[in-house]
């Protein structure tokens, strides 16, 4: 596909490397690319220097052939001009970056009248998946696939655990449940492990199966702990605002800590049944007070990450059960991870998942294709959801049999209205949609998870 982004900031960057890695055609336009030196020696990307408000520079660009145009400048209104301008322009498709919780609330008008395809919240998102990962009190991520109906939790292996130890063959028979350890993180590298392989203390691993049994591993794993009941957070963003209302529908009890007065003063008239402190948090004396000690979880989600890394060991210090850490620079993997923080969120990864699924589908045709795509781990695995056609080599032939390359594995099928954990003896059949898992950075069709 053809595609144009307008605007490279932090998801600029990071969404036009995944969609050049997709094998799109990809344009940037921006005034200055000095901030992205990665793409600019990238031979794959075309440049644009220019406003991308402006006709003559998107004309430029190519957006009267494009298939999709996306807009992801500084602000709201920049986007919502650009998108529909681009549209006007011939652009077949546009995304907008729209992240103000007003505009927000206006989404599908904006949808409808303006035309915007598809509309890209990346706080929202990140909200969204903090509430996911707080509503299983054990996992460090959750997700979901199959629209909901398979779900994949990441889990830390601890030295007591009774997972410590076991291979994955024994795991399965013992705790009885229809589950995929899909991937392990050990030391750093990702694994796709077969049955034999031996589980140890400090894996990361990764749990695919139906929420029913997702919940009897949970059962058999003794990790059924008490749900979260009181939250404190570290800033009064916009993510910390969506976050508190998904919180506050989920029974909890919030704090967030903003030293901002006019931005707290905000917040309470929002949230009436958040407790809104307008207070310094690096100052721990706040902390103490507030009840660091005894809440279920503390969320740090300030503007600048090392202070959203410090605050969260310091809450791991006082023995805070659930920790989650907002990182907007992918450079400081290897301090969060010397930091012992579990769950750590990227905002514009997972904006540029929901972007990329949706360009993906986009791209579905009479083909067996993929119709979503989710990263993990630093971009070291991905999960992906692929519809059969009959264009598909090994149809109608059981997985065992198939030559699957070392870096596939398929987790789950959907059969009409039937979710499917396969075996060596099931078979894939037209019309079903396959979930797999790889580590190779190379699928772009289905029959690419061949050898």
């Amino acid at each position: 596909m053809k595609i144009i982004v307008v605007g490279i900031g932090k998801l600029g960057d990071y969404l036009s490397k995944s969609l050049v890695r997709d094998l799109n055609d990809v344009t940037l336009v921006d005034v200055d690319f000095e901030g992205s030196r990665t793409l600019i020696n990238n031979e794959d990307v075309n440049y644009v220097t220019g406003n991308g408000l402006s006709a003559d520079i998107l004309i430029e660009a190519g957006v009267k052939k494009c298939d999709l145009l996306i807009s992801v400048m500084d602000s709201d209104e920049k986007n919502i001009i650009c998108s529909l301008l681009a549209k006007k322009l011939g652009a077949k498709n546009t995304i907008a970056r729209i992240r103000d919780k007003d505009n927000n609330n206006s989404v599908y008008l904006l949808k409808k009248e303006i035309g915007i395809s598809y509309i890209v919240n990346p706080e929202y998102l990140t909200a969204l998946n903090i509430a996911k990962v707080l509503s299983i009190p054990s996992a460090l991520e959750a997700t979901t696939f199959l629209r909901g109906r398979l779900q994949m939790i990441s889990l830390k292996i601890k030295e007591d655990s009774v997972l410590n130890g076991i291979t994955i063959n024994s795991l399965i028979k013992k705790c009885n449940s229809e589950i995929i350890i899909c991937a392990v993180l050990r030391d750093g590298v990702t694994t796709i492990p077969k049955g034999s392989f031996k589980l140890k203390v400090n894996d990361k691993i990764n749990v695919v199966g139906t929420i029913k049994d997702i919940k009897i591993f949970l059962e058999y794993a003794d990790l059924i702990s008490e749900p979260t009941k009181k939250v404190i957070i570290a800033g009064g963003g916009t993510t910390s605002f969506y976050l508190a209302k998904f919180l506050l529908d989920m029974n909890m009890k919030v704090k967030i800590i903003e030293i901002n007065q006019d931005r707290c003063k905000q917040l309470s008239e929002s949230l009436d049944k958040a407790l809104i402190i307008n207070a310094d948090i690096s100052n721990q004396n706040v902390l103490y007070e507030e009840g660091i000690e005894e809440t279920d979880a503390f969320i740090s989600l300030t503007s600048i990450d090392e202070e959203n890394i410090v605050y969260s060991m310091f809450a791991s210090l006082k023995k805070v059960p659930r920790i989650i850490t907002k990182v907007n620079h992918i450079d400081l993997d290897g301090v969060i991870e010397a930091s012992n923080i579990d769950t750590v969120i990227t905002p514009h990864r997972i904006a540029t998942d929901s972007i990329v699924k949706f360009v993906r589908a986009l791209k579905n045709s009479k083909k067996s294709s993929c119709e979503a795509l989710y990263t993990f781990d630093d971009d070291s695995f991905e999960i992906q959801e692929f519809s059969i056609k009959d264009d598909f080599k090994e149809l109608d032939t059981k997985i065992k049999d198939m030559h699957l390359k070392e870096s596939v594995l398929i987790i789950a099928i959907q059969r009409g209205r039937n979710i499917i954990i396969p075996n060596g003896n099931t078979v894939i059949k037209e019309n079903d949609t396959i979930v797999l898992i790889d580590n190779s950075d190379q699928l772009k069709n289905i029959n690419d998870i061949l050898e």
